[in-house]
């Protein structure tokens, strides 16, 4: 039967290890092949190229950013192929089966790791056999319970689901998922992950000849899948180990962490031997409240993931990546803000702030009525309201999110905007206003350019920060850029003259590809030369 395994990925740079991994299970005893789409291409499009497959089988990968693409998708399929076996899996479908099984047009759902069972539900298929395996469920014969967890020892003994052969072109352009182990030690009560028993770890020697294979690889990102990469001392020592010693320069790994059991051991062994770059560390602080970190049995000290990320921070090795959670029961509008504005003062690289979503099957979504939860009925299922956070509260959060993704996340201002929140008494009010200033005076939210954004922050701040707003300005483009400000130079070409005198400047450089400005001490020389900027600054 010819079978292909497919799913709509979020973004075509997303590489599924998922697909991957149930391709190399079942390619030598199957007719079987995979292909990766997007929610960006269109569903009439997919529907034409699959149904030009001639195929007997397909498998979908439903995830929470495409499940209500996949409904569409597998109703369009059984218009046009009544005759097509359609298999559904993944995170999204894995607790709810009644849901998914009453609503979708499919023929079998499949709740848990596949490697085997879905070699198992072909074998079957192929052989007209009853299907009558553990977590494999038909509209009419249904099964609640998971299937078994694979042994990983049978995983090794594959062909790599990372180095197949039609993925080497795309290796430099696409994110590499990877997983050291599966499972996950905690029990957050919104998270799919607090569902899975038990932690399982691949074996070291076949770790290192992946992560060996692949560092020789033109890859410039490998993020781990494993829910806390730190959950074993040794095996994370090892690992870092090992590609502190085989990394090459402009590949990066990324790292999901539990920050404050992060062992000391660990951060001695980064601090002392990590290429810089190389590493990225995301973090999932969600609240800084003891009382809802209880409820939702997120248990961490908060003292001591501080030290940590600090210790970390000395020697800049690392991009921190952290995030929260907007809703968690009680937390209200201005004990979020403190959660915000304790995570901000690490000053991460990023602050992911995202909203509660209550995903099916988590205790959370089960105890909704608890804390007052409304939500969306269709994915993302982000909620809406509850006990502690009003419509409007969480609007004004929507809104300073929106402000920490321009002015903080996005990178472009750094100069500006550090010199800024350091003295400010509370970013998250910071991001707040500076939002509601936007709505006011009816600033753009989308579509705008580039100098519009540093015209905005510069017209809030009522120009007390101009000069470092310039200067950012001026370090971001790659090409002469136009000025947004009112210039402060009566002459630039006789500015340019006396510089190029006093300190032997490059005439043609400076005339050809420069730009001058005047700053409250000092002029600022900017070149931009082969898409290269070249930053000075000098008295005169």
């Amino acid at each position: 039967m010819k079978t292909l395994i497919t799913t709509l990925n979020s973004k075509f740079i997303h590489k599924s290890l998922s697909l991957r991994l149930l391709y190399v299970a079942c390619k030598e005893r199957h007719d079987i092949d995979f292909k990766e789409y997007t929610i960006k291409d269109d569903l009439n499009h997919i529907v034409d190229d699959l149904i030009q497959q001639n195929l007997d089988v397909l498998c979908l990968s439903v995830y929470i950013w495409n499940v209500d693409l996949i409904q569409e998708l597998c109703h369009l399929l059984k218009q046009k192929q009544p005759n097509l076996i359609i298999v559904i899996g993944g995170p999204e479908v894995m607790y709810d089966i009644d849901h998914f099984l009453d609503t979708f047009e499919i023929d079998y759902i499949m709740a848990g790791e596949g490697e085997i069972a879905l070699d198992k539900l072909l074998t079957c298929l192929e052989n007209k056999e009853e299907v009558c395996l553990q977590g494999v469920s038909t509209k009419e014969k249904r099964d609640d319970r998971l299937i078994p967890p694979v042994d990983l020892s049978y995983l090794e003994t594959l062909d790599s689901p990372y180095l197949l052969e039609r993925d080497k072109k795309d290796m430099k352009n696409r994110i590499l998922y990877f997983e050291t182990s599966r499972g996950c030690p905690y029990q957050c009560q919104y998270c799919l992950s607090s569902l899975e028993k038990g932690l399982r770890f691949f074996s070291m020697g076949y770790l290192k000849q992946q992560l060996g294979l692949l560092l020789e690889t033109d890859v410039k990102v490998i993020k781990l899948l494993d829910r806390s990469f730190n959950a074993k001392t040794e095996h994370a020592l090892e690992i870092l180990d090992f590609v502190f010693k085989h990394a090459r320069p402009g590949v990066q790994l990324q790292f999901e962490i539990n920050g404050d059991v992060l062992d000391q051991r660990i951060i001695d062994f980064i601090n002392e031997e990590a290429p810089d770059g190389l590493l990225r560390f995301e973090i999932g602080i969600q609240s800084t409240y003891e009382p809802t970190n209880k409820v939702v049995r997120r248990y961490q000290n908060f003292e001591r993931l501080c030290d940590v990320i600090k210790q970390l921070q000395q020697n800049h090795k690392i991009d921190f990546h952290l995030d929260l959670i907007a809703g968690l029961p009680l937390e209200n509008l201005q004990r979020f803000s403190k959660s915000f504005d304790d995570v901000f003062r690490l000053y991460p690289k990023e602050l992911q702030l995202g909203f509660l979503k209550l995903l099916r099957g988590t205790s959370l979504r089960n105890e909704a009525n608890k804390y007052g939860y409304v939500y969306q009925q269709e994915a993302p299922y982000e909620l809406i309201e509850s006990h502690d956070l009003s419509k409007e509260d969480i609007e004004k959060i929507h809104l300073a999110e929106d402000m920490l993704q321009k002015y903080w996340n996005s990178g472009r201002m750094p100069i500006t905007m550090n010199k800024v929140l350091r003295a400010c008494a509370s970013p998250f009010y910071f991001f707040l206003d500076l939002g509601e200033f936007y709505q006011a005076n009816d600033f753009k939210f989308f579509g705008f350019q580039l100098d519009e954004l540093f015209q905005y922050l510069n017209l809030y701040l009522k120009g007390r920060y101009e000069d470092e707003l310039i200067e950012d300005y001026l370090r971001l483009s790659k090409v002469k850029p136009k000025k947004w400000w009112k210039p402060r130079i009566e002459n630039e070409k006789e500015t340019k003259h006396l510089l190029i005198n006093t300190y032997r400047l490059n005439k043609e450089d400076v005339f050809r590809y420069g730009i001058v400005e005047k700053l409250k001490e000092e002029y600022i020389l900017v070149l931009y030369k082969n898409y290269q900027v070249t930053v000075e600054k000098y008295h005169i």
